[in-house]
C-alpha cells in the first residue's frame, strides 16, 4: 500500500468519523427523544435485540442501495464518489474513505435510521454501529476471514464499478445488478470461511488462454 495514499486515507476517516460521524449523533438523540424514547436503563431482552437487528439490516439495505446507486449518476459520481472508488482494490480503513456528502448520505444515516425508527436502547445502537463498521471493514478488506462475511461482492463493485451496489445483494439480485457478478468465480467464493485453506486456492480462477 502507497504510504502517502494511506496517510490520506486515514486524515479523511478521521475527519469523517470526529466531525461529521460523532455531531450526527446529537441530532439523533433528539430525534429519538422527540419521537417518545425514553431511554430506560432496563436492558432489551436477546430476543427483542435480533429482530431489531433483522430491522436495522433491512433498512440499511433499502437506503444504502438506493444512495449508493444515487451518487453513481455522473454527475454525483464525477464530484462525490469518485473519492471512495480512487482505491480499485480496496483495504479495510477504506471502507469509509469518502466525500463528506458521500459519509452523510449512504455511510451515516442508513445505519442510524433503524435504531431511530424502533427507538432502540443504546446498547442496541452500540451494538448494531459495532457490527455495521466491522461489516463494512471486512466487505474492504479483501480477505476471506474464517467466520467472517466474504469481501467477494463489494470488491467486484469496486473492480466493475456498475455490479453489486447493496450489503446483502438482495436488491442487486431484483435490479439485475449482480448478474454480471453471479456469472465469475468471485460469486462461486462469495460464502463464509469455515475453514483454514483459502477460497482462492479451493476454487481458483480459471487459467487463461494462452495468447
Amino acid at each position: 500500500v502507497d504510504t502517502k495514499k494511506l496517510r490520506q486515507v486515514i486524515y479523511t476517516v478521521l475527519c469523517n468519523q470526529f466531525f461529521i460521524s460523532l455531531p450526527m449523533l446529537v441530532p439523533m438523540f433528539y430525534i429519538m427523544k422527540w419521537w417518545g424514547n425514553t431511554f430506560s436503563k432496563e436492558l432489551p431482552t436477546f430476543q427483542w435485540f435480533l429482530v431489531e437487528l433483522s430491522i436495522f439490516t433491512l433498512i440499511e439495505e433499502i437506503l444504502f442501495y438506493y444512495t449508493h446507486r444515487l451518487v453513481h449518476l455522473p454527475l454525483l459520481y464525477k464530484h462525490i464518489h469518485k473519492k471512495h472508488h480512487e482505491w480499485t482494490a480496496p483495504i479495510g480503513v477504506v471502507s469509509i474513505y469518502a466525500h463528506p456528502v458521500e459519509h452523510i448520505l449512504s455511510n451515516t444515516l442508513p445505519v442510524m435510521t433503524g435504531p431511530m425508527v424502533m427507538g432502540s436502547h443504546i446498547v442496541s445502537i452500540a451494538a448494531w454501529f459495532s457490527l455495521a463498521l466491522l461489516t463494512t471493514s471486512v466487505s474492504h478488506c479483501g480477505y476471506h476471514l474464517p467466520f467472517l462475511p466474504s469481501p467477494e461482492f463489494h470488491d467486484f463493485h469496486h473492480l466493475k464499478f456498475n455490479q453489486c451496489y447493496g450489503v446483502l445483494g438482495v436488491l442487486d439480485y431484483l435490479h439485475g445488478t449482480d448478474r454480471a457478478f453471479r456469472q465469475t468465480k468471485a460469486y462461486e467464493r462469495h460464502r463464509v470461511l469455515l475453514s483454514l485453506t483459502p477460497l482462492s486456492e479451493s476454487i481458483p480462477e480459471a487459467p487463461r488462454r494462452a495468447e
